[in-house]
């Protein structure tokens, strides 16, 4: 399996000659970097590996994570599944996106100040033997993960900066995957928001108990599973 990071939390996975996006339609929102206009283009046009998407995927419904524009024009110019959790959403449930098997389960949002609270899904994605845990904006919830990671273990993981901050949550990542990358960190050299910054002191401090985590501050990024 391929997974490109396309923006700052934006996920492109391929495998088998299909391509799954997940939180890739998005835009430039306050600290945090969007789809690029020029990929975006290249999805409408079809350009590999955007030439076979067997489906779209959202965590949720912030605009850091999703646009309605650019989900509506992909839908017209390729029609293909999209997911998008509703307040109706059942707490688990399993689809199927051409070669890949998506487990999903809804989390509460982190609290953020002066913003709606959304359904918020976490993402355990398979294919081909090969297995993915996304949490984007989830709320820190360890005995949650615990029991959706239980007896498994995925080959790569993706983690807001907030489960670096507290101990039982290093810990969490640790155990989660084979390799844990940390996301959606903003590349703004201002950083006006500071989480890239907090990120930066949190990999410095606690990097060293932290093997096969690291901060993915490149878009886009290449990974191999």
């Amino acid at each position: 399996m391929r997974i490109t990071l396309v923006s700052n939390c934006g996920l492109v996975l391929e495998q088998d000659g299909s391509a799954l996006l997940l939180d890739a339609l998005n835009k430039q929102y306050r600290c945090y970097y969007g789809l690029p206009p020029e990929a975006f283009a290249n999805m409408l046009a079809g350009k590999p590996p955007y030439d076979a998407v067997c489906g779209i995927l959202f965590t949720h419904a912030h605009p850091d994570h999703y646009s309605a524009s650019r989900t509506e024009q992909l839908r017209a110019a390729c029609d293909m599944p999209v997911f998008l959790p509703q307040p109706d959403t059942p707490e688990r449930l399993t689809m199927q996106f051409g070669p890949f098997t998506v487990e999903c389960s809804i989390f509460p949002h982190i609290p953020v100040p002066g913003m709606e609270t959304l359904p918020h899904a976490v993402y355990w994605i398979s294919a081909a033997g090969k297995s993915v845990y996304v949490t984007a904006d989830a709320q820190i919830d360890t005995a949650r993960h615990r029991a959706i990671l239980h007896g498994r273990r995925a080959e790569a993981a993706f983690w807001n900066g907030q489960y670096l901050s507290h101990p039982e949550t290093r810990e969490l990542v640790l155990g989660a995957a084979e390799k844990n990358y940390i996301y959606h960190i903003p590349i703004d050299e201002k950083d006006a928001c500071g989480i890239r910054r907090k990120c930066e002191r949190n990999m410095a401090r606690f990097g060293a108990d932290l093997p096969g985590v690291f901060l993915l501050e490149q878009y886009p990024s290449v990974l191999e599973l």
